[in-house]
């Protein structure tokens, strides 16, 4: 089956990109095509596949959700972008500062619609779309990824900040699911995200909150450690799975777990 992958908290700073960017490296890993769409004005996700705006293609996301596709699919493969040459393999659709516009766009009928048609016929068994997502609270940029993914990933902190992010997250995947825009979004997991070593008593508290809340949604088998390598190869750009160590192996060796809970092809 084809999949395409959301990550998605309604808080900033839990680690959604670098979850994203780990779940591409993992993919490239087992020789999977990736589609990585940033819906993210900020554009971290895109800077971290080595686009910057030196190189920032001229038709990009922002451009892709202000066309009337008028009843075309794939139009997607429009705004792809190649990477640097770390990330080869990988086509991004880009991210730029305009695109938070789309969100105040009130002539675009549809527009929630036109990232599902752009991708139509361009995922398939051999490849996999991975989308970050902005931490805001819907919107028209959150709903046009979570209409066009096939499941989210959810990665949550095990402090305040994730437990609000992964609780709202849940009610807008709802929300979705509800008014019929994607019925059959499925949610992986709920991932604790940067989780530190030793013994906390506000982690061990979250965690039990969130086990207790939601139950087999809540993923402590796919807890990704905080390690510091991960900042080192985001500054670097380079992907975490070509990086030396037993911090990189086992981070690696995480997001890779995470692919296969979601479903997507070994």
């Amino acid at each position: 089956m084809s999949r395409v992958l959301a990550v998605y908290s309604e808080k900033g700073g839990v680690g959604k990109s670098a979850l994203s960017a780990g779940l591409v490296a993992a993919a490239r890993r087992r020789k999977l095509e990736v589609i990585a769409g940033d819906l993210d004005p900020r554009g971290t996700f895109t800077s971290e596949l080595g686009i910057s705006e030196d190189n920032s293609p001229a038709f990009c996301m922002n451009d892709l959700l202000a066309l009337d596709p008028q009843g075309q699919t794939g139009l997607a493969a429009e705004a792809f972008a190649d990477t640097s040459e770390a990330w080869s393999g990988v086509r991004v659709i880009a991210a730029e500062r305009a695109l938070a516009n789309r969100e105040t766009d009130n002539v675009a009928v549809g527009l929630e619609f036109r990232l599902r048609l752009g991708l139509k016929g361009l995922i398939g068994a051999d490849n996999v779309g991975i989308l970050d997502l902005p931490p805001r609270a819907g919107g028209k940029l959150v709903t046009s990824a979570l209409v066009a993914a096939t499941d989210v990933i959810i990665p949550a902190t095990l402090d305040e900040d994730g437990r609000v992010g992964a609780k709202e997250a849940v009610t807008t995947i709802k929300l979705v699911r509800d008014l019929g825009m994607n019925p059959d979004l499925r949610i992986v997991g709920i991932v604790p995200s940067m989780v530190p070593g030793g013994r906390n008593t506000l982690k061990d508290t979250i965690g039990k909150y969130l086990a207790d809340t939601y139950g087999p949604l809540y993923r402590d088998d796919l807890a990704i450690p905080r390690h510091s390598v991960r900042q080192q190869t985001r500054f670097a750009c380079v992907p975490i799975t070509e990086a030396p160590g037993r911090e990189a192996a086992v981070l690696s060796a995480v997001y890779d777990q995470i692919l296969t809970a979601a479903g997507v092809k070994v």
